[in-house]
């Protein structure tokens, strides 16, 4: 709902498309300003957010397309937000459904509408009808915005926002379409003897054994993690498969953060039908770093990996005819086992859709507690509005 002085407003706040190298710094740098201090939040490395903005190095916009737009109090950024079309969404799904993402902005509910109202303009332009987001860019990135757990700290790949952007979004006339579950599990919580006996029964009945990541074969490695993936995950809400330009370059960006005895497979008769993936939690150590890796964040970053107490399963799949016969719990007995070993002592487990309760169930079993929530808005894409109010 558009504001009713908005003309007014309009002289207050300016929303512009980032259009040269000063647009696009003010873009980069607004969250480090508004969260600086806050305990939880874990500034991003520049490099890594250069890196995921560059239209030219990006490989998602091989098949997608982003604009990116500040709201200026003057001179002073006050807000961001990317409008984002997904290609490969609406292919596979046959509709006219496009995102935002990159969402930042002072407590104001004017910037929010302002921006928003630019970023309906830009969907509408490209006949998309619908906008849901956050996502930055796609479901496989970090997506969601933080509505509960506001006490825990930002994990690897996850988003963080503070509880006063509810609120900011909601005014804009989004409504929740999905939540997201994030578990918090202390490793030596985990009770590996306690399964051992079933995890045995489940591997005799399925013929199956367990292997670790083999780092010297990564690149035919990344290929059967891909595999599975795509099939696994097929069938789950708003999935859209990674491309191969994608997944080469997920696969160089986190190899190097990758511990092999905590990347697993499931094989029967040789042939890998699952996996695990589980990450040391680097935002442990980034968060100290004030997003910059040069000149000595690299050092601690590569002196501390080993060290970091804690991890976060961020991908499990299972092809779909292994599907519900106990594979997952072997997976997680697996993974948990390895990290107890390497001394690590707290674990995330996330995030899981709300509506999958077969996982829900068995992470809760295993003594899983929902810690987190981030949450998915969608609207209608509205008459066309911006700067100067609707049109």
């Amino acid at each position: 709902m558009a504001p009713h002085n908005w003309g007014v407003i309009a002289l207050k706040y300016v929303v512009k498309a980032v259009a040269d190298k000063k647009d696009l710094r003010q873009f980069i740098q607004l969250p480090y300003r508004l969260h600086f201090g806050e305990e939880n939040y874990a500034p991003p490395l520049l490099m890594d957010v250069k890196g995921r903005l560059n239209k030219k190095k990006n490989p998602f916009f091989h098949h997608g397309e982003a604009a990116y737009f500040i709201a200026l109090e003057g001179d002073r950024c006050v807000g961001r937000i990317a409008a984002i079309q997904n290609r490969r969404h609406n292919e596979i799904y046959q509709d006219k459904l496009g995102f935002f993402g990159w969402f930042e902005s002072e407590n104001d509910p004017t910037i929010a509408q302002l921006l928003m109202a630019e970023v309906e303009n830009w969907l509408r332009e490209r006949d998309l009808d619908e906008v849901r987001g956050p996502v930055s860019f796609s479901m496989n990135d970090e997506v969601g915005l933080l509505v509960d757990g506001f006490d825990w700290r930002q994990t690897v790949l996850t988003a963080w926002n503070p509880p006063w952007y509810e609120p900011l979004v909601t005014a804009c006339g989004l409504e929740k379409v999905m939540d997201l579950y994030s578990f918090s599990l202390p490793v030596m919580e985990f009770g590996a003897e306690r399964m051992e006996r079933i995890i045995e029964r489940i591997k005799k009945r399925e013929n199956l054994s367990v292997r670790t990541f083999d780092m010297k074969q990564f690149p035919a490695e990344v290929r059967r993690f891909k595999e599975i993936y795509d099939d696994a995950w097929m069938e789950n809400w708003g999935h859209v498969g990674l491309s191969e330009a994608e997944i080469d370059h997920m696969a160089k960006e986190m190899k190097p953060i990758v511990e092999a005895k905590l990347a697993n497979f499931v094989e029967i008769d040789g042939k890998p039908v699952g996996f695990s993936l589980v990450l040391p939690d680097i935002n442990y150590i980034i968060k100290d770093l004030k997003g910059k890796l040069f000149p000595f964040g690299l050092v601690k970053l590569m002196l501390g990996l080993k060290k970091i107490p804690d991890i976060r399963l961020i991908a499990m799949g299972i092809k779909r005819d292994m599907q519900k016969r106990g594979l997952d719990s072997v997976l997680y007995y697996e993974s948990f086992r390895a990290a107890r070993d390497l001394g690590k002592t707290w674990s995330e487990l996330g995030w899981v859709l709300e509506t999958n309760a077969v996982m829900i169930n068995t992470i809760e079993k295993l003594g899983g507690h929902r810690h987190k929530t981030h949450r998915l808005y969608q609207k209608p894409v509205g008459p066309r509005g911006g700067n100067n109010g609707p049109i």
